[in-house]
C-alpha cells in the first residue's frame, strides 16, 4: 500500500499559519500508551522542550496522569486530552484499560488497531491550534502510532516516526511486515525455522518464536492484523527515524541507511534516560509511576555492600512470573549467596514471593513489591549486576549506569536485545522465553559466578559501555549531535 507524501524541510525555515505569518514551531508527540513505550517518549519530550521547542503531548484522558512528572519538570510542554476509543468494535463491550498494564494480553492488538480512530479529533484538535495561531509544524509519533503518518500529511507538515527499541529490531520489524514471510512447515508448527534479513548488517536470523508476536499473529485479511500492517507500512513514508540507543552499542545498524525502513536516516538520541539526567522525568522522581519505596531507603540499604556485589533483580512491567518461575528466582537467590534487590510483581497479577524467602534472606536481600526506583538503584555503587527480561529501556538504564546484566529474554524485543548485548559481550545468558522455568541450581551458579571473579570480565565490558553511553550524549557526543540535528529539522520546517 503506498505511503502519503511528507513534508520536506525547506530553505525558508518556518511554517506559515493560516494568515501567512511566519509560524513558531510547535511539534505535536504521540505515544504509545504502553509503559515502555511512552518513558522514552516523554524524555525526548522534555529534551525537546528544554531547547526551545513548543512541545504538546497527545493522549487519552486515562493517560494523562502519567505525564505528571514531565509537567512538573517542563510547565511549557501541553497536552491534547483526546477520548479514549471505547467504542470501537476491536475492543470487547465495556473496554475501559486505555494502556496495555491494565489490559490482559490478548487485547493489546486490538487496542493498537482500535487507536487510529484517535486521527478523527486529534486532526479537529490540530485545526482548532491553527486557528489560535498555535498550529501544529511537526508530528512525532511512536512506531505503533503510524496512524499518525496521514494525519501529518493532511496537515502538510513533517511526520517522524520514534522508536522506543533499538535500531536492529526497528528494522526488523519493518522487514517483516514489508515482505510478510511465513513457515515452510505451518502444518508442523515449526517455530524453530528461522527467518533471514539480508538486507540488514550481518543478515541476522532469528528462529520464528523469537520474532515479534505481533508479527507471529498476523493473519492475512484480519481486520486487526491489516490494520496493524498498516501503521507499519505507513511509518516507511516517515521523513525519518528517531530511536532511543546510541552508536556505541549499534554502529552496525546505523552506519549507513537501511532498505528495510525505506533507506531512511536514523537519528539515534539514547539513551534518553540519562540525556534527560536528574532534571526531568528519568531523575529523581517516581519515574514512570508512584515508588513502593523511597529511593534514599534503597539507597541506604546498599550502601552496606561493597561495589559490584549487588544483583537487581526485575522483569518489567508486562510480565508477571507465574507461581514455578518465582519460585525457581527466589531458590536461585537463596542457593546462591549473593546480595539482591527484587523488584516483584511490579504487575498485577503477578506471583508472590515464596513464604519464608525474605526471612531467610533478610540480611543480605531486599523484596519491592511494586515498582521500583530502577534508575537510582542501578546508578547505586554496590550494584553490579541485573537479572532482566532484556527490555530496552531496562537495559539502556543498566548500560549507562556501566551494570552487566544476566539476560532472559521472554518476548517482543527481548530476543534481539539479548543479541545486542551478546555481541557487545555485557550480558550472560540464563533463561529465555516468556513460559521458561530455569532450573534453580543454574541460576544459582551464574549469579554466584557473575558476582565472583569469574564474572569480572563482563563487569568491566559493562563499565566501558557506560562510559561511552555517558559521552554520547555529553556535548559533542553522537546522540546529543543527532538529538541537536533533529531539533533543526523541527525548527526548519515548511508546511
Amino acid at each position: 500500500m503506498a505511503t502519503p507524501p511528507q513534508k520536506k524541510l525547506a530553505s525558508n525555515g518556518r511554517s506559515r499559519d493560516a494568515g501567512g505569518a511566519a509560524a513558531e514551531p510547535h511539534v505535536l508527540l504521540v505515544p504509545y500508551p504502553a509503559q515502555g513505550h511512552m518513558l522514552p517518549l516523554l524524555d525526548l519530550a522534555a529534551l525537546l522542550a528544554a531547547r526551545g521547542l513548543a512541545v504538546t503531548v497527545a493522549v487519552t484522558s486515562g493517560n494523562a496522569p502519567l505525564l505528571e512528572p514531565l509537567l512538573a519538570a517542563c510547565p511549557s510542554v501541553g497536552v491534547a486530552e483526546l477520548p479514549f476509543p471505547s467504542s470501537s468494535p476491536l475492543l470487547p463491550p465495556g473496554c475501559d484499560g486505555e494502556n496495555t498494564k491494565d489490559l490482559p494480553r490478548h487485547l493489546f492488538r486490538p487496542l493498537m488497531a482500535s487507536l487510529a480512530s484517535l486521527r478523527a479529533p486529534l486532526l479537529a484538535w490540530c485545526r482548532d491550534a491553527q486557528g489560535r495561531r498555535r498550529g501544529v509544524t511537526a508530528v512525532v509519533s511512536d512506531f505503533f502510532t503510524g496512524w499518525t503518518a496521514p494525519l501529518a500529511a493532511e496537515l502538510g507538515v513533517p511526520h517522524v516516526t520514534f522508536s522506543p527499541s533499538p535500531a536492529l529490531h526497528l528494522a526488523m520489524s519493518h522487514a517483516l511486515w514489508r515482505h510478510l514471510p511465513t513457515r515452510r512447515r505451518v502444518e508442523d508448527a515449526d517455530e524453530e525455522e528461522t527467518v533471514a534479513f539480508p538486507e540488514i548488517p550481518g543478515t541476522p536470523s532469528f528462529p520464528w518464536r523469537q520474532l515479534s508476536w505481533l508479527f507471529r499473529e498476523y493473519v492475512a485479511g484480519d481486520e486487526v492484523s491489516e490494520a496493524i500492517r498498516q501503521l507499519f507500512l505507513w511509518n516507511l513514508g516517515s521523513d525519518c527515524f528517531v530511536t532511543n540507543t546510541f552508536a556505541a552499542l549499534e554502529a552496525a545498524y546505523l552506519e549507513r541507511p537501511l532498505p528495510d525502513l525505506a533507506s531512511r536516516r536514523v537519528l539515534a538520541v539514547g539513551p534518553l534516560s540519562a540525556a534527560v539526567g536528574g532534571t526531568t522525568t528519568s531523575g529523581s522522581g517516581d519515574r514512570g509511576g508512584k515508588h513502593a519505596v523511597a529511593a534514599a531507603s534503597v539507597a541506604a540499604w546498599l550502601d552496606a555492600f561493597p561495589d559490584g556485589s549487588v544483583v537487581y533483580v526485575s522483569f518489567g512491567t508486562q510480565h508477571a512470573l507465574s507461581p514455578p518461575q518465582a519460585a525457581s528466582v527466589a531458590d536461585a537467590l537463596a542457593r546462591s549467596s549473593a546480595a539482591f534487590v527484587w523488584a516483584a510483581a511490579a504487575r498485577p497479577g503477578g506471583a508472590a514471593v515464596p513464604e519464608g524467602f525474605e526471612a531467610a534472606t533478610a540480611s543480605r536481600g531486599m523484596v519491592v513489591r511494586g515498582w521500583a526506583p530502577q534508575v537510582e538503584i542501578l546508578r547505586h555503587r554496590a550494584v553490579g549486576w541485573f537479572l532482566t527480561h532484556c527490555g530496552w529501556n531496562s537495559v539502556l538504564e543498566a548500560a549507562a549506569a556501566g551494570v552487566a546484566m544476566l539476560a532472559w529474554p521472554m518476548g517482543a524485543d527481548q530476543f534481539t536485545v539479548a543479541r545486542i548485548l551478546a555481541e557487545a559481550g555485557v550480558a550472560v545468558p540464563v533463561a529465555e522465553g516468556a513460559d521458561a522455568v530455569p532450573d534453580a541450581g543454574r541460576l544459582a551458579a551464574a549469579i554466584a559466578a557473575a558476582v565472583g571473579k569469574e564474572g569480572e570480565p563482563v563487569r568491566e565490558r559493562a563499565a566501558a559501555l557506560g562510559r561511552k553511553a555517558a559521552a554520547a550524549v555529553a556535548e559533542g557526543g553522537s546522540s546529543r549531535r543527532d538529538l541537536e540535528e533533529l531539533v533543526r529539522m523541527l525548527k526548519k520546517v515548511d508546511a
